[in-house]
């Protein structure tokens, strides 16, 4: 018998472990829970499979859609090996076959549905489908939840996309809460619009559609994060600097997104954006890239990424109302308590210096408030702080609560 239990034994050693799927859900605070544990997905979108070793280093941990011919099981497999997660394109085919990898964070089904289509009537793809695919998708596949992102077509901003529905009837916008579990938007004021002046989209678009899915739904924003538009001319394009994408990524986040993305795709060669004299014509495809981002981008982007990752217990947190409060209305932030301590994060949404003052309830005088990320403190006053905020600033203050 002794014989035979060891032979069990060595047996069930030697078989190869079964992979359990990774369960994900929406927690109370629309945070994402993955296996009960707060997760902060920081997405890349339409990547090929070999991007994902030299790109998770900037801290991405999320891929969103198959930039390339591989399978799902092959783009999980990918990027399990790197420590990443996935958002699959859905195919009803397809599901079977990877609801149970430990890399599938969710799925999604066609990309801004609702713009308009060549008959220049929108949404292109019916809602009727939407849904329909949806509840389809959550039937074979509970554990996971549906992801959609929308254009800024609802925002009353000055986004191309949305200027475009301006007098339309948009009332088909809300039905969009009965097609997915989570919803985001694509913005981009430089690299869609040549407008460095409105990066306030980003935040607008975040509270628009926050309340137009009447709080119920998490929201996630895309970032710009390099110039090579095809819907620019290329002598006037100029890439985002790296102060800006930090400030659209922090306004996204303090106005409510739960997950955060970067369109990082470019078709134009990076050297000739803001040359004159470029010969490359507006739309031409031949200096295509998936990542074309500048280094002092991706520096950028990189530090950024390990910060939120850093602060994703607080960030996924309940937000504190009414315990801060600032003189200057330039200034958004967002508070939250974890632990023993309470984090402010602040945007300046000008694009000129600013200066606040934050009154805090039961702030004791000397306390010190750490400046996350940028080696400095300050020293509390009874019940307030003040600071600086260059252009676009943004600050994450750390105090004992």
């Amino acid at each position: 018998m002794k014989k035979v239990l060891a032979a069990m034994l060595l047996f069930c050693l030697l078989m190869p472990m079964e992979l359990s799927a990774a369960k994900v859900e929406i927690g109370k605070n629309k945070e994402f829970l993955v296996d009960g544990k707060p997760f902060f997905p920081i997405m890349q979108w339409l990547q090929k499979k070999t991007n994902m070793p030299q790109q998770k280093e900037l801290g991405f941990n999320t891929y969103v859609a198959q930039g390339d011919k591989s399978t799902a099981k092959e783009y999980c497999d990918e990027a399990k090996k790197n420590g990443l997660f996935t958002v699959l394109g859905y195919k009803k085919e397809e599901v079977a076959g990877v609801k149970v990898h430990p890399a599938l964070l969710g799925w999604f089904y066609k990309d801004e549905p609702d713009m308009a289509g060549k008959d220049k009537i929108a949404p292109r793809v019916p809602l009727s489908e939407s849904i329909s695919v949806y509840e389809e998708c959550k039937a074979a596949d509970s554990d996971h939840p549906m992801f959609l992102t929308l254009t800024t077509g609802y925002s009353k901003s000055e986004d191309a996309n949305a200027a475009g529905n301006k007098g339309k009837d948009l009332s088909f916008y809300k039905q969009y809460a009965k097609a997915t579990d989570i919803i985001g938007y694509d913005t981009y004021p430089i690299y869609g619009n040549n407008r460095p002046e409105s990066l306030f989209w980003v935040a607008n678009a975040a509270s628009e559609l926050d309340k137009l899915m009447e709080g119920k739904k998490p929201v996630y924003a895309w970032i710009e994060a390099n110039g090579g538009s095809k819907w620019i001319t290329p002598s006037k394009q100029r890439h985002p600097l790296p102060f800006e994408i930090r400030c659209e990524v922090w306004m996204a986040i303090v106005n409510g997104c739960k997950a955060i993305g970067y369109f990082t795709h470019t078709w134009v060669a990076m050297d000739q954006i803001g040359n004159p004299a470029s010969t490359v014509k507006r739309g031409e495809s031949k200096y295509y890239s998936q990542f074309g981002v500048p280094e002092n981008n991706k520096q950028e982007i990189g530090k950024i990424n390990k910060q939120i990752t850093k602060l994703t217990n607080p960030l996924c947190s309940t937000d504190i109302k009414d315990r801060v409060q600032t003189d200057n209305k330039n200034i958004q932030f967002l508070v939250k308590e974890y632990g023993k301590q309470l984090y402010v994060f602040a945007v300046n949404m000008k694009r000129q210096s600013e200066k606040a003052s934050f009154k805090v309830k039961g702030l004791k005088e000397k306390t010190k408030i750490s400046v996350d990320e940028e080696n400095r403190e300050l020293a509390a006053k009874p019940g307030e702080f003040d600071d600086d905020f260059k252009e676009h600033d943004v600050h994450i203050y750390v105090m004992e609560k």
